[in-house]
This record gives C-alpha cells, structure tokens and sequence, in this order.
C-alpha cells in the first residue's frame, strides 16, 4: 500500500479536461492507495461548503467519495484559492482537514506537507493577503453574504490576484530559500513536500549541518502536473500521473 500526494489541481467545471484527467486519477490509484493527501487548491475558488453543488463540484464530491468507500483515507489542507474548505465538505467523504504544516512520519522519514504560499515571504502583497483571508473576521464576513455575492467577491478577488501576478517578477513568487530552511529546522524534519508554486521538481535545501530535500507538485491546468507515491518502504517517487509534458 501506498500514500499519494497531489496539489494545485484547480478544479473548474469550465475546464472538463482537468475534471476528467482528476476523476481518471482517482480511479487509478485506488487499488493501491492507503492514504491520499490534497496539499491545497484542489479548486479554483471554494466560496463555502454550502456552495459546492452550485459551483458545480458534485462530480468532484462523488469522486472522491468513491474512492473513500474503496478504502482510501483522504486528507486535505487549504490552499490559497480554497482556503474556505470546512468540516462539512471533508465529512462528505470521511475526510480529515490538515493543519497549515502537518508533520508525517513514513518509515524512517518525517516529512512535512505544506501547501506553500507561505514560503513565499518575498511576495510581501500575497503575505499581506493571507493575513487577512485567513483571520476569522474576514471569513465570517465573507460567509454571511447570499451566494451570489460570494460568487461576485470571490471571481473579483481572482481577477485581482491575476492581475497583479502579471506584474510580478516570477522569482518574488517563488519560494524563498532561507524561510524554506527555517520552516524544515523548525519542523525537525529534511524532507518537505508542497504544491502553491506550480513549478515541479526537486530540490536540495542547506540546513545547519545537514542537506533537505524539497519535492515540489505540479499544478493540473498547465499539462505539468507532478504528483507523489510513497511506498511502505519510504520509497519517495515524484512522476508524472498522465499523458502531460515530461520531466
């Protein structure tokens, strides 16, 4: 048996070929997975758990609630886009909700999972986001709007963030080396895995007196998704899942 891991699927009823592509993946993994962990924006944008049939998810719900009955256990932790995800949509499929840095021992390994925007210290606008999406102020307010409202705020916060992505220099959107290396000796841990960056790969990260390693998911929409198997072993293996552009 084995533990997968998958981030930035950014799931969109507009976009079928990444709902078929995840549905597929589902489907494919179920006879060997234990364990599936969601590091974070599964969806393009989640307005409330309340929301999830009129955004038109109930193929991603079902999915995932199939792959539960096959005995799967499935974690997820908030992204950046989906930070509103609650315990009424994880419970729909006996789901379990992560904290922000979950420590996960396999093995002889401590691995940390993080979705990974907040390694991004050096885009000081997006950490000035966060802090204010992510206070419970912000939330309750936002939840307290009719659904069409939250629709309206949630599209015009997506525009807003596109546009000042597309102002940016890529390398102020990456992840900063020195916060990576803080957040790992912190966590005790050499191994880190997360999504949020869209930029698949591996990585050595210097510690005080030893080397990290950095696994680094793909995101769905871009023909680059990079997901991860573990074996029981500890047998860490970053490939591609599909028929996308090659490493």
């Amino acid at each position: 048996m084995a533990k997968f891991f998958i981030s930035d699927i950014h799931l969109d009823p507009n976009r079928q070929d990444t709902y078929r592509k995840f549905i597929r993946y589902l489907r494919s993994i179920a006879a060997e997975a234990e364990e599936l962990y969601i590091l974070g924006d599964l969806f393009e944008y989640w307005i409330g758990d309340d929301a999830a049939s009129l955004l038109g998810h109930e193929a991603a719900v079902n999915a995932l609630k199939q792959l539960s009955e096959d005995g799967v256990r499935i974690f997820v932790m908030h992204g950046n886009r989906d930070f509103l995800i609650g315990e009424e949509f994880v419970s729909s499929f006996d789901g379990m909700l992560l904290d922000a840095e979950h420590i996960l021992q396999i093995g002889p390994h401590f691995v940390l999972l993080m979705h990974g925007d907040s390694l991004c210290t050096d885009d000081i606008e997006h950490q000035r986001f966060r802090e204010i999406v992510l206070s419970s102020q912000w939330q309750k307010a936002f939840l307290s709007l009719n659904l069409q409202d939250r629709i309206a705020r949630a599209l015009e916060l997506r525009e807003l963030s596109e546009n000042s992505k597309a102002k940016k220099h890529s390398d102020v959107m990456d992840v900063n080396l020195e916060t990576v290396s803080d957040v790992m000796q912190r966590n005790k841990t050499n191994i880190l895995i997360h999504g949020h960056v869209h930029k698949r790969g591996i990585h050595q990260v210097e510690m005080k007196g030893e080397t990290g390693i950095r696994y680094v998911l793909g995101d769905w929409d871009s023909n680059k998704d990079g997901v991860i198997r573990i074996d029981s072993a500890g047998e860490i293996e970053l490939y591609c899942p599909s028929d996308c552009a090659q490493f």
